[in-house]
Parts: C-alpha cells; structure tokens; sequence
C-alpha cells in the first residue's frame, strides 16, 4: 500500500471519529431532556383543618360530599372548575367523577360497589394551576351492594371490529352532555385518561349522546381496548370501559 492511500485512510478515520464524537456530545442533554419531558405540576396541598375541611358521608350506594376552603388558600387566581376525584385507595388511581362549577360546596356521589373509596376535591384556577384538599375515607358497605343500582347499565355501548376498523356505537340516557371523551388502547390500564400514559389514543369527544363512530385499526392480530368517560352537564361524570372490540358474531 502506498504513502497517499495510508494517509488517506489516516484522515478519513480521524474525520469520522471526530464526528461521532461531536454526535454524542450534542445528543447527550438533549437526549436526557427528551426521555424525560416536561414535568406536570405538581398539586398545591391544602391540609384540612378549622378554616379548610372535607367531609364524605356513605349511606349504603351514596356519598354526600362537602367541602369549604378559605379564601386565603385560593390567592392567586379566581377558580376556573372544581373536580371532584375517587380512587380505592389513597394514593393513586384517581379518576374524576365530577366536574362542577367554581362557586360547588357540595357533591353526592354513587358508587359502583361496597368497597372502600377515598375523595379528593381538586380546584383549578384560571391560571391553570390547582389544589387539593383530602383524601377522606368512607368505608366499605357491610350491608353488601344487593340494593345497588349499576348505572353503568343506563350508558349502552357496542363495539364491534373488523381486521382494519372497529365500530363504536352509543346510546345514552337523555340528559345534557359537556362532553364523551373516547379513548383507546391495546391493553387495559389502570389509569386510562390520565395525560401521557403510554399507548393511549384519543378516538374522539363530543357531546351527542347517541352517536357512532369508526376507528382505524394499525394491526389486524392485536387487541383493542375502550373507554368512556361521560361528562353530564349537570356535573357529574361516569366511565365506563375497558370494553374490547370483538369481532361480529363471536
């Protein structure tokens, strides 16, 4: 091999080295901010005490809810919405089950079952930012759910699929819909609404409570997965799902 090849080479390799390294010097911040993404804000905590309170009251399928926060917790900005969240356990799993006015005290909430639930209330400012007060605990029904009724019953939905769409069909009680929230994923997940999980596609919102829609289906041997989440008017908001789309005639 002669002197110019061997120095070619030489220069060549120097060259590609040097921008590999620049690469991976450049990628590397980036490449951590990336992965992690922006951090959702953190909920400003309001202990209850004399001033701040949270009460829940179970009468077999029933919670009555009330709540005061004092006018110095709330410095910052004027409410926007009111949420109020359940879960079966007091640290997470929450779901919203309504979402009421900014001026709402109070709120009664029906149960699926006799379990045990925990409630937050969550008040949003215009500003975006929000608080909490709770979690209180009501306990389980020892008298059982044989009395209960499942108003899950009320919000029909069918879902069937082919090996490239499903169709959605629903038909709801007649009332006032803020809004019917869809979404979809190829497992059951805990937490099927809450922003950013992993596989969650948003099929479709609207307010018509009896309605149809079709969704593309990417790959004809894997599962699909939906839920609702039914926002009333009126305040409340029901769930329903995971419903999985089956193939017509199975």
């Amino acid at each position: 091999m002669n002197t110019k090849i061997i120095k070619l080479l030489c220069i060549t390799t120097a060259f590609l080295a040097g921008a590999a390294f620049m690469v991976s010097c450049s990628k590397g911040p980036e490449a951590k901010v990336g992965k992690k993404g922006k951090k959702a804000a953190a909920a400003q905590v309001i202990v209850p005490d004399e001033k701040n309170t949270l009460t829940a009251i179970r009468n077999g399928q029933l919670v009555s809810l009330n709540w005061r926060v004092d006018a110095e917790a709330l410095t910052g900005g004027k409410l926007k919405n009111v949420f109020v969240l359940r879960s079966r356990t007091d640290k997470g799993g929450k779901i919203k089950v309504a979402e009421l006015r900014p001026g709402a005290t109070s709120h009664q909430d029906i149960l699926p079952n006799e379990y045990a639930y925990w409630y937050w209330i969550r008040l949003q400012r215009e500003d975006g930012k929000f608080m909490e007060i709770g979690p209180v605990k009501v306990d389980i029904d020892k008298a059982g759910p044989a009395a209960y009724a499942k108003q899950e019953d009320k919000y029909k939905i069918r879902i069937t699929r082919t090996d490239d769409f499903a169709t959605l069909t629903w038909d709801f009680p007649e009332a006032e819909y803020k809004a019917i929230d869809i979404v979809r994923y190829q497992r059951p997940v805990l937490e099927p609404f809450k922003a950013n999980t992993k596989g969650r596609k948003s099929v479709k919102s609207t307010p018509e409570g009896k309605s149809q829609c079709t969704d593309a289906l990417q790959e004809p041997n894997s599962e699909y997965w939906y839920w609702f989440r039914i926002t009333l008017k009126s305040g409340p908001v029901v769930h329903r799902g995971p419903i999985k789309a089956e193939y017509a005639g199975r």
